[in-house]
């Protein structure tokens, strides 16, 4: 049986990755930060290029997704190569993860074949994720990027925006003709530099369950490891949250 935890991913940073924002400095590794919660998954980013020794501390994840970010004129070849390497000696490493692909890499040209090219230069096991943006969902044609995707990683940025989370996403969902997604929950709202409060960070998580019942979405990722020993109100709510509701079932 599925259960609430089962769907969890933490978004995992390097230690003290956001400082820029104003945070007090943090000193808490993505194993450490899903060890806190009781989380199967992780969405690895900003350790570039992926090493042993940074698997070695999530090995005990089911299922994680490593970001990639490309070289110069949209080059995959070289930074690809060793997540095709970790994938293929660990099997729970799933997929390639695009950052913030629908803002910055398209404002930069990514084009759709950059992702069509990339898709066939790896193996058909390894999946290709990116990240896409609800402030970004009136591309023109973003659903010629969605196509080449194996899954999407949908956040909403500005706090102001999550009463039409459940709006928003299923219009990515439809866009993608239905790609597994994943819905991004901030325990920061980054978005307008303010803290989330614990009845918006409710907010998100009903109505992204809301949405895995639905079968709109997969999973949610909370974001990030590297803020969550900064003395966020909503970082606390949530580990209690998913202490009392984490068993259960879907």
């Amino acid at each position: 049986m599925k259960t609430v935890r089962d769907v969890l991913w933490l978004w995992g940073t390097t230690v003290n990755a956001l400082e820029y924002y104003g945070f007090r400095p943090s000193e808490l590794s993505v194993g450490a930060g899903l060890d806190i919660l009781g989380l199967p998954r992780a969405m690895m980013c900003g350790h570039l290029p992926p090493t042993e020794e940074e698997y070695a501390g999530v090995a005990h994840c089911r299922e994680m997704l490593w970001e990639m970010s490309f070289d110069a004129g949209f080059s995959f070849a070289r930074p690809l190569a060793p997540i095709v390497r970790l994938h293929q000696d660990h099997p729970n490493v799933t997929g390639v993860l695009l950052d913030d692909f629908s803002t910055a890499e398209i404002s930069r040209g990514a084009t759709p074949d950059v992702l069509a090219r990339m898709r066939r230069a790896m193996p058909a096991s390894l999946q290709l994720w990116a990240v896409i943006y609800s402030m970004s969902l009136d591309i023109p044609n973003l659903t010629e990027y969605l196509q080449h995707l194996d899954g999407i990683s949908f956040w909403v940025w500005h706090g102001r925006d999550l009463p039409g989370l459940a709006e928003q996403a299923e219009q990515c969902y439809a866009l993608s003709g239905g790609k597994p997604m994943i819905a991004g929950l901030y325990f920061y709202n980054f978005g307008e530099g303010r803290p989330l409060t614990n009845e918006e960070m409710r907010g998100q998580l009903e109505t992204g369950l809301e949405l895995v019942r639905a079968g709109r979405c997969r999973g949610l990722c909370l974001l990030s490891s590297s803020i969550m020993d900064v003395g966020l109100a909503a970082v606390e709510w949530t580990r209690q949250w998913i202490a009392e509701h984490g068993d259960d079932p879907l």
